[in-house]
């Protein structure tokens, strides 16, 4: 015997889900004005809900709380079913070089004027 739940209450169900995953976590992003809790967060990215304004661009702050626990340039990298994943594409408190800079083979050298 097979049971089919209507559309509605798979919807319901969704929403529900989303509410239990947003009400767990303490990390929110902040862009400029815009703050908004993270559904997902990894080494790499994050998750949040797409609210229908403009993607996030650029720098963004990750809070624990009301403590910035990182400062990272965020790209998106997808959106579906009501959720925009970002990746980080530069940690700003990293002191080594990104992994897509390229170093030149020689840089200029300045000499002391003669006197």
């Amino acid at each position: 015997m097979e049971s089919v739940i209507p559309g509605d209450v798979l919807s319901a169900l969704e929403v529900a889900r989303r509410n239990v995953r947003k009400m767990r976590t303490r990390h929110l992003v902040v862009a400029g004005d815009r703050e908004h809790r993270i559904m997902k967060l990894t080494g790499s990215g994050f998750v949040i809900e797409a609210d229908g304004l403009p993607h996030l661009r650029g720098y963004v702050d990750i809070m624990l709380g009301e403590e910035r626990i990182a400062r990272r340039l965020a790209v998106v990298d997808w959106a579906r079913d009501g959720l925009v994943a970002y990746e980080f594409k530069h940690d700003a408190s990293s002191r080594e070089t990104p992994a897509d800079y390229v170093k030149p083979e020689r840089l200029g050298l300045l000499e002391a004027p003669e006197g």
